[in-house]
């Protein structure tokens, strides 16, 4: 796109508005298109320069001068610098009213820099010109780059005036924009892990041929704590940590060698670095390494608190080695040592509360580790507790986000809590509580997802996305649901292209994709939707083989192969269905066996028994299929503490084994809760079709999702 006139923009604003106006000109003229944008649209501009924005001479003129008038015409857009001063300013209204009777009202762009956007509220940012023509016709109401604080954020704004300048989509040109960025800061990580390198295994080789010189282990101490620090802090957004695990190794070796040496600050540093080092491999679902790294990390924190209980960097440091040993044990479904590293990161952060009261971070701190409790209460199916817990944590953060408003990290650590909020609300039957919790999610991050520059916020709203699909199949939505779930498949696209390295992000790709197939029932599939699964099954088997302790790896796995067998059951395939439900059930057995399991995998495994059994039936097993119904419904009924998602695979298995009385009970429970799941019911599987008014009270199940 080249346009013919002289000027990329003509920016419009108010003399109340100049330094915004003054910053956007600049902004504008010094962005430069991806050039793997560029390479793709030939005809964009390597710049969008230049801008015209020079209005002095109209301070005491009665009409738009010659010069304005001609820059102007000879410019490609109009962009107008939104706020209730410009409303209320003749010139902006008589420049917005030139520019249209040139035929080129839709080259108008808005930039919304202080007011409302509603014409009806009495601070409108919008001038009357933009609301109605020259013969006072209304005119359709102007979307706006808001860029104030509660809106799209200055540079979010900038980058929707540019790609209405360029004529491209804002979600590409974000994405291409957040790319370029990647791309940049992985070239600052390339430069620094070749020093790093050199400059560590030097270190390591002069203190090996015991000729170590001092100045040197420092420096390779304070290029450690570069690359772990800062250089991590700008990977971290863009979703580059990866490029930090080559270093890695070097630097477990390095801290190796030198054992107990160096002063306490030295060996802080290095717990600091153990810590650091685990998180990037803890990220990469390698949790092994990450655990032999927490450890250490541990182990060097914890002589220090000892020959120091005083210090609270100590203590602090030691909370935190507490934690990420306690979040590994969660990950692996060692529930009991996930509890016991849990307990003692809450009675240190409390210490430190408790020394210190007014310190934010410290009451942060505090926050987490009630959070942490209320995950692991969950996990053992007492809801109560665990909202209790969630409660705590939500009332510090809020506090400090009060204090803080602009703070992204407080507003993800808001809406993480909230996320547990609404999955454990839905855990203890309250569906349309659990929905609300999901949407409070998001009303908080997708502010700092559309600013493009935090990739912990998308990944969050990512798996929000999933939870509230999920939550809108319970109540029957699936319209709803399949928005929610497209959104969250769309957004891991991005998120995984960025860092293919991330198991994480990997993970939550697959389990949205899964989703997304499971709305639709096996027996509608088409040929390429089923090949989409088994392209989803070996990338889920990839990622459960990186790392077998990983239990989330093995549940999502036994998703994919339940809907394997049911796929196979909807097509015939009895040999293929008995393969599939019958590794499901295997996998998520020998999870249940070798773990402190949790309530939800109790939950997976009587589903995988369910289709097992149906598969046993069509095989024409009916004996085997009813030790295996019979097997799951036991043990869902001797929890002493259980989920709410225990009744929709209870109700199933109650049809199977011909249990009316209790189907009955089971049907109200779930008819008092609003659950209409269509996944769950036998009608929508073996038909395809579903409405929320069909409620299933009989008849075979068969094969359920």
């Amino acid at each position: 796109m080249t346009p013919a006139r002289r000027y990329r923009a003509f920016i419009s604003y108010s003399h109340a508005d100049e330094p915004a106006a003054r910053w956007l000109q600049r902004a504008l003229e010094g962005y430069r298109p991806p050039a793997t944008l560029r390479a793709s649209r030939p005809e964009l501009p390597a710049r969008l320069y230049p801008v015209f924005r020079d209005r002095d001479e109209l301070a005491s003129a009665h009409d738009l001068s010659d010069s304005i008038r001609h820059a102007m015409d000879d410019s490609d857009a109009l962009v107008v610098v939104c706020s209730p001063a410009s409303a209320g300013s003749r010139w902006v209204n008589e420049e917005i009213r030139h520019f249209r009777r040139s035929g080129r009202g839709h080259r108008i762009f808005c930039y919304l820099v202080a007011g409302q956007p509603d014409p009806g509220s009495a601070d409108c940012a919008f001038p009357p010109a933009l609301l109605r023509d020259d013969d006072g016709t209304p005119l359709h109401e102007p979307l706006a780059a808001d860029a104030t604080a509660t809106g799209d954020g200055q540079r979010n704004a900038m980058l929707k005036i540019a790609a209405g300048l360029l004529d491209v989509g804002v979600d590409e040109l974000k994405r291409r924009d957040a790319q370029r960025q990647a791309r940049f800061w992985a070239s600052i990580a390339a430069l620094s892990l070749v020093v790093a390198a050199v400059t560590v295994g030097l270190a390591v080789y002069a203190f090996k041929s015991r000729q170590e010189s001092e100045l040197r282990r420092l420096q390779a101490e304070a290029l450690v704590g570069f690359m772990l620090g800062d250089l991590r802090q700008k990977l971290e957004p863009i979703g580059r940590l990866e490029l930090l695990d080559s270093v890695g190794d070097e630097v477990m070796g390095y801290f190796g060698t030198l054992g107990e040496r160096g002063t306490p600050g030295e060996m802080l540093s290095r717990a600091v670095a153990f810590k650091q080092v685990g998180d990037v491999r803890f990220n990469q679902g390698k949790l092994e390494a990450a655990l032999e790294s927490f450890e250490q990390a541990l182990a060097q924190a914890r002589q220090l608190h000892e020959s120091e209980p005083g210090n609270n960097d100590y203590l602090f440091e030691l909370g935190q080695a507490e934690f990420w040993v306690g979040y590994v044990a969660w990950e692996r479904g060692q529930l009991d040592k996930a509890e016991a590293a849990m307990h003692n990161y809450l009675r240190h952060s409390l210490v430190l509360h408790h020394r210190e009261p007014g310190d934010a971070d410290y009451e942060l701190e505090l926050s987490y580790a009630y959070s942490n409790l209320g995950s692991l209460a969950r996990a053992r199916g007492d809801a109560k507790t665990a909202l209790a817990y969630f409660g705590l944590c939500r009332e510090i953060t809020e506090q400090a986000l009060a204090q803080s408003p602009d703070d992204p990290g407080l507003t993800i650590a808001l809406a993480e809590t909230w996320s547990w909020i609404g999955s454990t609300r839905i855990d203890d039957g309250d569906l349309a509580g659990g929905g609300d919790g999901f949407a409070e999610v998001t009303r908080l991050l997708q502010p700092l997802h559309e600013r493009g520059d935090n990739v912990h916020a998308s990944d969050l709203l990512g798996r929000n996305l999933i939870f509230q699909a999920n939550a809108e199949l319970e109540l029957g939505r699936v319209a709803a649901a399949t928005g929610h779930i497209q959104r969250g498949v769309e957004m891991y696209a991005r998120l995984t292209a960025l860092d293919p390295q991330n198991a994480s992000w990997s993970r939550s790709d697959h389990r949205a994709r899964l989703t997304q197939l499971g709305i639709i029932a096996p027996a509608r599939w088409t040929p390429a939707q089923a090949a989409d699964l088994q392209a989803l099954l070996e990338g889920l088997e990839t990622l459960a083989a990186q790392d077998p302790s990983n239990a989330w790896a093995v549940v999502d796995l036994a998703h994919g192969l339940r809907l394997r067998a049911l796929r196979a059951l909807a097509t015939g395939d009895t040999a293929g269905a008995l393969a599939a439900a019958g590794q499901a059930h295997r996998r998520m057995s020998d999870l249940v066996t070798a773990t402190d399991y949790s309530a939800q995998w109790l939950a997976q495994l009587a589903r995988a028994a369910e289709v097992l059994g149906t598969a046993q039936a069509a095989a024409g097993d009916p004996a085997a299929a009813h030790a295996t119904w019979a097997d799951a419904a036991a043990l869902l009924d001797r929890q002493p503490q259980g989920t709410f998602e225990f009744h929709p695979v209870r109700k199933l298995l109650a049809i199977n084994l011909g249990q009316s009385g209790r189907l009955v009970a089971l049907q109200e429970v779930l008819d008092q809760a609003g659950y209409r799941d269509p996944r769950m019911e036998p009608a929508y599987t073996l038909t395809g079709a579903f409405t929320p008014d069909e409620k299933t009270t009989g008849g075979p199940a068969h094969a359920t999702f």
